[in-house]
C-alpha cells in the first residue's frame, strides 16, 4: 500500500509498474474501499519486515518510504 507519494520517475519506471509499486493504493482509499463493500472493524496493520521486503525489491531506489506491506483484517456480517 502507499504511505506517501511517490516520486514521478518511480511512477513512470516500468519495472515499479509491474511489480505493483507504482500502482500501489493509498492506506486510507484502502480502508473506505473496504467500509464501501459492507466490512467493519478494519484493521490496517503494517508487517513488522514490511521495509525489509520492500527494500528487497530494489535496494537502490528507497521505495519503503513510499509503500508498505501490511496485514488487512476485518469482518463482515454474513447474509
Amino acid at each position: 500500500m502507499a504511505t506517501a507519494e511517490l516520486p514521478a520517475e518511480e511512477k513512470q519506471d516500468l519495472a515499479s509498474l509491474v511489480g505493483c509499486i507504482a500502482g500501489a493504493e493509498y492506506v486510507e482509499n484502502i480502508r473506505v474501499m473496504f467500509e464501501q463493500a459492507g466490512f467493519k472493524n478494519i484493521r490496517l496493520i503494517p508487517k513488522d519486515n514490511s521495509r525489509a521486503i520492500i527494500k528487497s525489491w530494489a535496494p537502490e531506489n528507497n521505495l519503503e518510504d513510499y509503500v508498505a506491506s501490511f496485514k488487512i483484517e476485518a469482518e463482515k456480517d454474513h447474509c
